[in-house]
């Protein structure tokens, strides 16, 4: 907050001319702030589509003569 304070006590004793200055480069700084996220790892995964049988995976243990027998 002190920040804020002394930018507002500086802008006191500008021109209008150096305002609109100080204006626009306010505005490009907060233009170029804009940063790009990458997208989480869980949304990457919640993207991905498995196209398979229904019972895929007992199909799967089943030839790897894995037990699958529900008890």
């Amino acid at each position: 907050m002190k920040t804020k304070k002394l930018i507002a006590s500086e802008l006191e004793n500008l021109t209008e001319e150096q305002l609109n200055q100080v204006y626009d480069v306010i505005k490009n700084l907060n233009d170029s702030v804009t940063v790009e996220t990458k997208p989480s790892l869980m949304s990457k995964l919640s993207q991905i589509k498995i196209d398979a049988p229904e019972n895929f995976s007992t199909q799967i243990a089943d030839s790897l003569g894995r037990d699958i027998s529900e008890e």
